[in-house]
């Protein structure tokens, strides 16, 4: 094995036909590609010279049966989809082998450097889209050729035959956040305030972006920066606060500032719960678990009696049972151990179904007048999601339409979301919906979070 840290892949030509003859024609079995050495790339586009025509390329990868991230590439003269791979910023793991450069791991999902065929039922596939649907590449990712701008490259990670997602919701994520992009604030690296930037973790970790790299201009402070000096006073105002901080932080890979609680410290005995509130507990027992903090089983119990008896959840004690609270509690319980089987996740996915509008969409109280929203319909996505449904498929279907199609007909022009149709652009909206369209339930990813180092400021003394 040889790892190439500082220049793309160099492919031998022979890949395609040596990998055909080791596993057959099949041309799904020839898009399977293997690795062994971790690439420490840049997180940007090659060089290219100003004279020439800069072509793009959109790289997506698909980790199981919904989520999904994706990135631009930029090139001048074609490129492989290897190298497209190489280029997306996203961690990948390679190896030289007898029959050509092969493919293991993508952003940690995959196979060890070690052992590169270590699953005997999943792998790497490749493929692109060509307008209509996803094709199998003929050939490696070594030896296919990306030439104009537009292309379009798949990676799905699964069995021979697991479906990919089609592309429609995860371009208009990708619109979403190029949106969400222009929006941080260029003096401080926020997005308006320590709630809203919140958000925006959620929506840029959903898509594996770092919030130490997300920021405005090369001069400017970071997302994390931000959060790490004004982090800290959200999440002392209440256990939700707490917990949707920590979903952010570990999905976007940020410290722990100094003097910011995490949901253990809001955990009440008395009320077997870290609040009272059905939605705010769901966020904090989300947190915690995003945070690798344990959740006392009391507080588990706590959430699954809290189901009202039409099935769903409610925000908070005579509220009645609404979407948002039903979709964070089954993302709680399931997160929490509960099995998609239970009966309380069974009775909360019920009453979700006779909450769903002709339109596709939900309403956050549902009823006859409800209107559908944005931010509603996706947590819902999310909690079909967690529970293994299909968001798209037959079961959600009303009327043609669906929870997801009914989210792409909120999208604007300039790549941002309406709360409802007519109401203009949302920063809220969209950032809440970005996660939903990339098949991301919360939390994004669990680990342990590192305290922000202390920063001495130097004495201004006479």
């Amino acid at each position: 094995m040889q790892a190439n840290q500082e220049r793309p892949l160099l492919v031998s030509p022979a890949f395609g036909t040596r990998w055909l003859k080791r596993i057959g024609s099949s041309a799904a079995f020839a898009s399977l590609l293997l690795a062994a050495l971790w690439l420490t790339l840049p997180n940007q586009a090659a060089p290219h010279a100003n004279a020439q025509t800069t072509n793009e390329a959109t790289v997506i990868v698909q980790f199981d049966g919904q989520a999904r991230v994706v990135r631009g590439v930029e090139f001048t003269t074609p490129i492989s989809g290897l190298t497209a791979l190489q280029w997306s910023g996203l961690r990948v793991v390679y190896s030289d082998t007898s029959f050509g450069p092969a493919v293991c791991a993508i952003e940690g999902v995959g196979c060890p450097a070690t052992d590169c065929f270590c699953n005997n039922d999943k792998y790497w596939g490749y493929s692109y889209w060509d307008g209509a649907s996803w094709q199998s590449y003929a050939v490696g990712a070594g030896t296919s050729v990306i030439s104009q701008s537009g292309s379009i490259e798949g990676w799905r990670w699964g069995s021979f035959g697991d479906p990919v997602v089609e592309v429609s919701p995860t371009l208009a994520a990708d619109a979403a956040l190029t949106w969400l992009h222009g929006r941080q604030v260029s003096t401080d690296g926020g997005f308006g305030g320590a709630g809203a930037s919140v958000e925006a973790m959620l929506a840029l970790g959903a898509n594996h972006e770092s919030a130490a790299e997300r920021r405005p201009a090369s001069t400017s402070p970071s997302l994390a920066s931000y959060f790490t000096l004004n982090g800290a006073a959200y999440t002392q105002a209440a256990a939700g606060a707490a917990g949707k901080s920590a979903v952010a932080i570990s999905a976007a890979d940020v410290c722990l500032p100094t003097g910011a609680l995490t949901p253990q410290a809001y955990y009440s005995p008395t009320l077997s719960a870290y609040t009272e509130q059905v939605g705010p507990n769901s966020w904090a027992i989300l947190g915690a678990i995003a945070v690798s903090e344990s959740v006392p089983s009391d507080v588990i119990a706590t959430l699954r009696d809290n189901a009202l008896v039409e099935g769903g959840w409610e925000w908070a004690p005579g509220w009645g049972a609404d979407t948002n609270s039903t979709a964070l509690a089954i993302q709680a319980l399931v997160a929490a151990g509960e099995p998609v089987s239970a009966s309380s996740i069974i009775s909360g996915l019920g009453f979700l179904a006779s909450a769903q509008n002709e339109d596709g969409g939900f309403a956050y109280a549902p009823g006859p007048a409800a209107t559908s929203d944005a931010n509603s319909t996706a947590y819902v996505v999310q909690a079909l999601i967690t529970a293994g449904q299909d968001p798209s498929g037959s079961s959600w279907t009303i009327s043609n339409t669906n929870p997801i199609s009914y989210l792409l007909a909120l999208q604007l022009p300039d790549g941002s979301f309406e709360w409802q149709a007519g109401t203009g652009s949302s920063q809220l909206a969209t950032t809440q919906v970005i996660p939903a369209l990339l098949g991301q339930a919360y939390p994004v990813r669990q680990q342990e979070i590192a305290a922000c180092p202390v920063v001495h400021l130097p004495s201004l003394g006479k």
